[in-house]
């Protein structure tokens, strides 16, 4: 009896799906005004949630999942996503929101406003233009 338990716990603990494959390496800050945590590591791939300038999130490294260069693999809150590492800095950046608060704050920006001006930073290229 008392074997049988002990291949019945053995069994319970190897079909277990493995969570210690997710390590948090670091902490990094979002540094644009609005953006999205990506499913995928593409600007056009459904968004988890929207982020704001001055979010905190946790660089991860998953067992299995390959990182494309370019991307990083972060968690904000409980969302696990991809985020563009040109975005992140290592020092907490000075935002409009916090620069002046009075005059975002008569933004009055819905869920819906959010969504859209992360988009539209996840698309938007700063740079010279190649124009001629």
């Amino acid at each position: 009896m008392e074997s049988v338990i002990r291949i019945l716990i053995l069994g319970l603990i190897f079909s277990m799906p493995i969570y210690a494959q997710e390590k948090t390496v670091g902490r990094l800050y979002f540094q644009e005004f609005m953006g999205h945590l990506h499913e995928e590591p593409v600007d056009s791939s459904a968004s988890l949630t929207a982020i704001q300038c001055a979010h905190s999130l946790k660089v991860i490294e998953k067992k299995g999942v390959n990182v494309p260069l370019g991307w990083m693999l972060v968690k904000a809150g409980e969302d696990l996503g991809f985020v563009r590492s040109k975005f992140l800095g290592k020092s907490r950046p000075e935002c409009f929101q916090e620069k002046y608060p009075k005059f975002y704050s008569k933004l009055n920006f819905d869920l819906a406003d959010l969504y859209y001006w992360g988009r539209l930073n996840d698309h938007f290229i700063e740079g010279e233009s190649q124009a001629r």
